[in-house]
């Protein structure tokens, strides 16, 4: 009976073209490429320097208005400008070196040179209670046209420096990239680098010690990167 079969399914092939099922050619596939996921090393702060994060910052005025003005972005602190305030730190410094980061959010709308300048933001140190605004503290300049420049606030005595405005203009990062602050004091004396550049050299002052704040002055922008290393031994 089997030979029959087969007999009979030969015939079926030779002479009316019956073909067996044919089986479907394997499709190739393509490798998927996976694109690596992409990651964010977090800055390595230099040897002898502490970080101040924003955790560690007290707000002056601390009331409802202003608690909305600052706030944490990753290792960025955004400052929405208003209104005026500050944050502080809650242990004063004295000489040592603090740096740190700080640039203003671009405005597309703001087309004129001298407004752009006037952005204003700035770094107070050796902040004498009580607070206010503003207390009594020299403040390094972060205001674009005049950055790094030293100012006295709330009753403070200013302090002679010499000032290199050639340098600052050359070296200022244009509105919206990052500007990096070295601060150098000792004694009273602050020094002030700008993008790697000296662009104030000041005299001993009537202030050597305090606490030290950021600003808010109208203006929206970022912080990064604040840390203080104390002087070498």
């Amino acid at each position: 009976m089997l030979t029959r079969l087969f007999f009979v399914c030969s015939l079926c092939i030779v002479f009316l073209g019956c073909q067996p099922a044919a089986t479907a050619p394997a499709v190739p596939t393509t490798p998927q490429t996976v694109a690596p996921v992409a990651t964010v090393k977090s800055f390595q702060i230099e040897p002898g320097f502490t970080a101040i994060p924003f955790e560690s910052l007290a707000l002056f005025p601390d009331e409802e208005a202003t608690r909305a003005v600052w706030k944490a972005d990753g290792e960025e602190i955004l400052c929405a400008g208003k209104p005026k305030c500050y944050l502080y730190t809650k242990t004063a410094f004295g000489n040592g070196t603090l740096r740190y980061d700080f640039r203003f959010e671009p405005d597309p709308s703001v087309k004129d040179p001298i407004k752009l300048d006037g952005h204003n933001t700035g770094v107070l140190l050796f902040i004498q209670e009580p607070h206010g605004i503003w207390p009594k503290s020299i403040e390094v300049q972060g205001k674009q046209i005049e950055m790094g420049q030293l100012r006295p606030n709330g009753g403070a005595t200013a302090v002679a420096y010499e000032d290199f405005p050639k340098v600052r203009l050359a070296t200022r990062k244009p509105m919206g990239e990052w500007n990096s602050m070295e601060v150098v004091t000792r004694d009273g004396a602050i020094a002030v680098v700008l993008n790697g550049k000296i662009v104030a050299d000041g005299k001993p002052g009537e202030l050597k010690s305090g606490l030290i704040a950021l600003q808010a002055e109208g203006f929206k922008l970022r912080y990064r990167r604040l840390r203080f290393a104390p002087p070498a031994e």
